[in-house]
């Protein structure tokens, strides 16, 4: 074998030996239906009735009793959030606790300040605060949330 070959083949040998981690690395990692927020504290409490901010979308500064009645420019929620997002402003009262019945009552999941559920579809989180007989205690949050408030802490 020549030289000039010998060359031309080790150099396609490097070029395939450090261009293979590059193109592993340009592969979209998996998505993460939990995670914390990038976005601007803003706040509010924000809710979209599909997965990954998808659908209808509302968002509160204050706490809710009832979401079939969440305010001026939103449409009813009850039951139908699938993505959910504390852009909250740290301090105190930052956190949210996200009820399974109106009036901020029953079991509660709480959704920690600068956190988002992508996609509650997934069942990952559940309602798990609150007395284990109670109606909903254990249910995934999914298209299950009436009320919610701040609190001081998850």
């Amino acid at each position: 074998m020549s030289k000039l070959a010998s060359l031309v083949g080790a150099s396609a040998l490097v070029t395939v030996a450090f261009t293979a981690p590059a193109a592993q690395a340009s592969e979209p990692a998996p998505a993460n239906s939990r995670t914390t927020s990038v976005a601007a504290a803003d706040g509010k409490l924000h809710a979209w009735t599909e997965p990954y901010r998808g659908g209808d979308h509302c968002a509160w500064s204050g706490a809710n009793r009832n979401w079939d009645y969440p305010g001026p420019g939103c449409v009813p929620m009850r039951n139908l959030a699938s993505s959910v997002e504390n852009r909250g402003y740290a301090g105190g009262y930052d956190d949210v606790n996200l009820y399974y019945n109106e009036d901020q009552s029953g079991p509660y999941a709480c959704l920690g300040n600068g956190d988002m559920w992508l996609d509650l579809s997934l069942g990952r989180e559940v309602f798990s605060h609150g007395w284990p007989w109670w109606d909903g205690y254990g249910e995934s949050v999914n298209n299950n949330i009436a009320s919610h408030s701040w609190t001081d802490s998850c």
